[in-house]
């Protein structure tokens, strides 16, 4: 008949105790490299929306840049309701004055509902803050030209970006 080897009960724990430290450890290591992925997402998608808003009022300022083109200006403009009514609100833009085919049109840059946007329409057309394309997301913009200097603020995310454009062809404030 043949013998048994014995067996021995520590040397097993030891194996499931040793196994069970590995699966925790290694679930822990997972949840950090979550959080720090997580983390990294979230700052790049916030440069990425500041870099966004700052390249396109680069773009578009340099090239509308004439003279006489760019206003930064208070206006009053409509959004329409959830029954269809409109309302007349004020709202902040940077406007550029342009003359296609001879007839006079404007592209504003504003912030409305979270959005930096744009409306490009005929100069003399009703100006629909709801309605323009949105950009990227932003909650405040502050425009100011000083000494041919345009400087926009934009703040997206709990982060302030400001972009400066030299302006070749001046501008004005309309408030």
């Amino acid at each position: 008949m043949k013998e048994k080897a014995p067996t021995h009960l520590i040397s097993g724990v030891f194996v499931f105790l040793l196994l069970g430290v590995f699966a925790v450890l290694s679930t822990v290591m997972v949840l950090l490299g979550a959080r720090a992925y997580r983390g990294t997402v979230e700052r790049n998608s916030t440069h990425n929306t500041a870099r966004i808003c700052s390249s396109y009022l680069r773009s578009i300022v340099r090239a509308d840049d004439e003279t006489g083109s760019l206003r930064i200006e208070r206006v009053d403009a409509l959004i329409t309701n959830e029954d269809d009514s409109e309302q007349q609100v004020q709202v902040d833009t940077i406007a550029l004055y342009n003359a296609y085919d001879d007839e006079a049109y404007v592209t504003r840059i504003y912030i409305w509902d979270g959005y930096l946007r744009e409306w490009f329409t005929e100069a003399s057309e009703p100006f629909y803050a709801d309605a323009g394309e949105v950009v990227c997301a932003a909650e405040e913009m502050k425009a100011s030209i000083q000494d041919g200097l345009l400087t926009v603020e934009v703040r997206s995310g709990g982060e302030t970006v400001e972009t400066n454009v030299a302006l070749y062809a001046g501008g004005e404030v309309d408030t």
